[in-house]
């Protein structure tokens, strides 16, 4: 029998309702935190104290985690051990048991977890930007579509984005077609990777299907695009790139 206070036994306890969330979801959930600044509530093995702190970084085989609360000079996690991180966010939470790999003055660093629990709510929630990012859409039957990112959506798995291009030729958009897509900044950076076409809007027809629009009608396109994750290396390359863009707040 574990000790009542043992990290694996409030997990059971307190956790053993919420979902498992799939392999797939759990890097973009990870990044999700760490984009919302969310506050990160750790449990200690054999501890009853709590801790909070947030995601600072979120490194190829590790999470950096920075301390909001503890004694001065003696950071609680400095003989390492499991932890249970518990995140409450405004559309969903999410729990995992990790273990301390490293530990510095005020941060720590733990292990990917194998395994997360979700409580759902809402999972996407969508942000305006707070700086001009256009994007590039190859698709063989199109050639290159260009267009300016609207917002984008974070939370859940397949984040995505609205796009507004002008429709300046006759196109036909058919919902499912996959592609490469690249953001560009105005600065020059970019972000290469692939998106689904999920939703199609011609602002200027009245009756548009939007599984299948077509021009040559002069106006402008919505199109609604989900990311295709492809691993933790997307997620993350994707997260350094919004970086500083989204209006969060």
């Amino acid at each position: 029998m574990p000790n009542p206070h043992s990290v694996d036994e409030r997990l059971e306890v307190q956790f053993s309702s919420w979902d498992i969330a799939s392999a797939a979801e759990i890097p973009e959930l990870l990044f999700a935190l760490r984009t919302h600044g969310t506050t990160i509530t750790l449990f200690k093995d054999q501890v009853q104290q709590t801790f909070t702190a947030h995601v600072t970084q979120l490194e190829p085989n590790s999470i950096r985690l920075t301390l909001q609360n503890y004694p001065f000079g003696s950071n609680p996690f400095q003989f390492g051990g499991k932890v249970l991180c518990v995140g409450y966010g405004k559309n969903y939470s999410i729990c995992f048991v990790a273990n301390v790999t490293a530990v510095e003055v005020d941060t720590i660093e733990v292990s990917y977890p194998t395994a997360v629990r979700i409580r759902k709510d809402r999972m996407h929630e969508r942000f305006p930007l707070k700086v001009p990012v256009s994007v590039q859409w190859d698709k063989n039957t199109h050639g290159v579509i260009f267009g300016e990112v609207m917002d984008i959506s974070l939370g859940g798995f397949l984040e995505g984005m609205n796009v507004a291009t002008f429709n300046d030729s006759p196109r036909t958009f058919h919902c499912g077609e996959k592609g490469k897509v690249t953001l560009i900044k105005v600065d020059g950076q970019q972000w290469v990777g692939s998106a689904e076409l999920k939703r199609a809007e011609m602002i200027t027809a009245d009756d548009s299907d939007s599984n299948d629009v077509s021009g040559p009608i002069r106006g402008f396109f919505l199109l609604g695009f989900s990311f295709l994750i492809n691993g933790p290396e997307d997620t993350l390359s994707l997260g350094q790139f919004l970086e500083g863009t989204l209006d969060i707040d």
